[in-house]
């Protein structure tokens, strides 16, 4: 029996459930154990006490259905990704009861190279919060950031939506199977997704989403993300609150986007912040630096690696005694000397005329997160600014 087969075997057991099934897997050893134990067996496992229920459906040997799920997801180009599998994301590996199965469409991203942040909030968005969303998601993804959230209306949508317009990676995790679009009038952004992301479940193709898979959705969300930002939240029973408190017991970092005080949809983010839960969340770039260097390097060991604690913005000193195209350039020498070799050579670039990250990527030889993640990064400082949608080198002060 391939291992494949009992994976998925294993994770479609009715009213088993992910605590139970990663119990099981770790007190057998594989899911190949799991399927070779008999009820004896399985009621004197100490280890891992199961209900009656929970016996009875392990003693069910019948492997048709997951062999029918596996020839569906090879029809209809869905990618299974089991526990065991090496593209299985470490970070998500590591929380106390991980999906067994991860069923994928689109473009997988891989998770332990380049690190995910979540973006949740409430469907019933005020404009401040679906900006906010937007605008978090974009800067996430001009840095080479996947942003991750649920494809909820409000401020899920839009923080994918932020993502994609920046050419960013963004994955949407669902709470009913990969192939099933809900709400139905987020079918564009969904196509839209698949082009430059994924859309994963761990529920098999065609499950319909219920109110129960929404609370398990939530703690892949944040299980796959290096930190979770709530952007707007009504209340406790909400379902971004249910991913900050996964977060919180995943070990991960939680921020909220504070708003006005009599604003129902921040009460429960202004709540996180007040009681020392979640970081005040002042600005998208806060995130860019905090996690900068958990971003792929490139392979050039000579050059410096700034944290984003160290790092400081280039401030060169003003020279009026000169022509204004005179002090742009001693600025911009100044700036340079104080770039590392990466940063160096990306201003080098823009200032020979490359103007998108598409023309940086392609001349400069460096991964694609590392080039949007540097440009970003350059933005902040100062040392690269947009003009008519193009790159071109700032004009400090």
């Amino acid at each position: 029996m391939s291992s494949r087969l009992s994976y998925v075997w294993l994770a479609t057991r009715p009213g088993l459930g992910a605590a139970a099934a990663n119990c099981l897997l770790r007190a057998l050893g594989s899911p190949e154990a799991v399927f070779a134990a008999d009820r004896k067996a399985l009621i004197t496992l100490e280890a891992c006490p199961l209900r009656k229920a929970q016996v009875d459906v392990l003693c069910d040997k019948d492997t048709d259905g997951a062999a029918r799920i596996i020839a569906h997801c090879a029809k209809d180009g869905i990618q299974i990704i089991t526990l065991g599998d090496s593209a299985y994301p470490d970070r998500l590996r590591a929380i106390e009861d991980p999906p067994v199965v991860l069923y994928v469409r689109g473009r997988w991203p891989d998770f332990d190279v380049t690190p995910g942040i979540a973006v949740v909030g409430t469907r019933d968005a005020s404009p401040y919060g679906l900006h906010t969303a937007e605008n978090i998601g974009a800067t996430l993804g001009r840095a080479g950031f996947i942003t991750v959230s649920g494809m909820a209306l409000g401020i899920d949508g839009a923080a994918h939506r932020g993502a994609l317009r920046a050419g960013g990676l963004t994955v949407a995790v669902l709470a009913g199977g990969a192939d099933v679009c809900y709400p139905p009038k987020h079918r564009g952004l969904m196509g839209d997704i698949l082009l430059a992301g994924a859309v994963i479940s761990e529920y098999p193709p065609g499950t319909e989403p219920r109110g129960d898979h929404y609370h398990a959705r939530n703690r892949i969300i944040s299980g796959l993300s290096v930190a979770s930002v709530i952007v707007e939240a009504a209340d406790y029973r909400s379902g971004a609150l249910i991913t900050a408190r996964a977060a919180l017991d995943q070990g991960r970092d939680v921020y909220a986007v504070p708003g006005a005080l009599d604003a129902p949809q921040s009460a429960a983010c202004n709540a996180l912040i007040e009681k020392g839960e979640a970081a005040l969340l002042r600005s998208p770039e806060a995130l860019v630096r905090t996690y900068h260097g958990l971003l792929p390097k490139a392979g050039h060991p000579s050059a410096p690696v700034h944290s984003a604690a160290k790092r400081t913005p280039v401030k060169p000193r003003p020279v009026p005694q000169k022509t204004e195209k005179q002090a742009e350039k001693t600025a911009q020498a100044a700036a340079a000397s104080r770039l590392s070799g990466d940063e160096r050579r990306i201003l080098e670039l823009v200032q020979a005329g490359a103007g998108t990250p598409e023309e940086l990527i392609e001349r400069c030889g460096l991964p694609a997160p590392r080039v949007m993640s540097l440009v970003t990064m350059l933005e902040m400082d100062g040392v690269l600014r947009r003009e008519k949608g193009r790159l071109v080198p700032g004009q400090m002060e």
